[in-house]
């Protein structure tokens, strides 16, 4: 029997490992409150709206606390802060978003969430969560419209903690781009009857925002609290 080299077999082992490996994930973020609001590239809440950490009553420890007063719109931290310095997200790059949110009321209409373009974007928010009418919802924007396309929608109790992942990749060609949603740790179908909705994901420049965002009518005190804030590059990364 004719025998191959030995270099020839251990390319050949080496290619296999290489193929057989999965590709390889890593949690890029870890936005534990008890690290404080550092976590953030900023806050997007003035005065006297706040974002603080404190103490869940619920079983959570230390829980981001993110207050909207009534007569302002908005209270959000804006982007994230990996070892000291503002995070940086890419066109091409796969992001997995999870979090559990509290929030005080679901009535209304008003943002808990956004994949927000800055500056002076064509699409301004690709992605945005909104609570209404006690009910959470998830959106795809096209860019230059301002008809939103509903991916899904859930029922949910004020007070009530609930876990999300979003996962993202980030395109800005159309057919490149994609969505995927798990709730309570349970993959969701999404309006077009698939888990991965695909679209224009990226515009100039793409950060999450998480918070309250009572767009249209300012008159309503709202508290969202949020914990166990995590970024990854696979669903896996958040458990």
């Amino acid at each position: 029997m004719r025998k191959r080299p030995l270099a020839a077999l251990a390319t050949a082992a080496a290619w296999t490992l290489l193929v057989a490996s999965p590709a390889h994930a890593s949690v890029v973020w870890d936005g534990d409150a008890s690290q404080g609001i550092g976590v953030f590239g900023n806050l997007d809440c003035p005065d006297p709206g706040s974002v603080i950490t404190a103490e869940s009553s619920t079983g959570h420890g230390t829980i981001f606390r993110y207050t909207k007063p009534a007569g302002d719109i908005r209270c959000e931290s804006r982007g994230i802060s990996v070892g000291g310095s503002r995070y940086a997200f890419t066109d091409g790059g796969t992001y997995y978003f999870g979090w559990e949110s509290q929030p005080s009321t679901v009535s209304g209409d008003f943002v808990v969430w956004q994949w927000k373009s800055y500056p002076n974007a064509d699409q301004n928010y690709p992605l945005i969560m909104t609570i209404k009418d006690g009910a959470i919802r998830l959106f795809y924007v096209p860019p230059g419209s301002t008809s939103w396309t509903l991916l899904w929608s859930q029922p949910i109790a004020a007070g009530a903690w609930n876990r999300y992942a979003v996962g993202i990749h980030a395109s800005s060609d159309a057919s490149s781009g994609w969505v995927e949603l798990y709730f309570n740790g349970v993959k969701q179908t999404l309006a077009d009857g698939t888990t991965r909705y695909t679209g224009r994901t990226w515009d100039s420049v793409n950060e999450p925002k998480w918070g309250a965002y009572d767009r249209d009518d300012g008159s309503t005190e709202i508290t969202n609290r949020i914990d166990s804030l995590k970024l990854g590059t696979s669903y896996t990364d958040l458990s």
